[in-house]
């Protein structure tokens, strides 16, 4: 797995959480030790605790992200979006949302699934938004 941390070195967390339309403004962490290696802490709405990424058949490609989140996003829609210094890359991806505090009280995942198995040197970031 470290060289999978080495690849995809530089991951952004961008999220989004918004109720009925409108943002939530409270304040939020992700942790700088994350496995992913950087991520900025811009991120309203949500807290991710944890993201952890699996490598398709062909380890120089992603077959999934799952963000850990330790705020109750039930009911709420998600999708990633990989991104470049230039913007994003492909289309968004669908996430599917874990039930509240299953298997660990207070925790949900957020699993994405990126069913072209983009190649990890063609991104550099992530992005998480999850919307009413």
């Amino acid at each position: 797995m470290r060289k999978s941390t080495k690849i995809v070195g530089g991951v952004v967390i961008a999220g989004v959480v918004a109720a009925t339309g409108s943002a939530f403004t409270a304040s939020n962490d992700v942790p700088l030790t994350s496995t992913a290696g950087y991520g900025e802490t811009a991120v309203t709405g949500a807290t991710v605790s944890n993201i952890s990424y699996a490598l398709a058949t062909d380890p120089s490609k992603l077959a999934s992200v799952v963000f850990t989140a330790t705020t109750d996003v039930t009911g709420k829609t998600a999708q990633m979006t990989l991104r470049t210094a230039g913007g994003v890359v492909g289309t968004a991806y669908p996430c599917s949302l874990g039930a509240y505090g299953t298997p660990t009280v207070g925790q949900m995942t957020i699993t994405c699934l990126t069913a072209d198995t983009p190649a990890l040197a063609s991104f550099t970031a992530t992005g998480l938004t999850v919307s009413q």
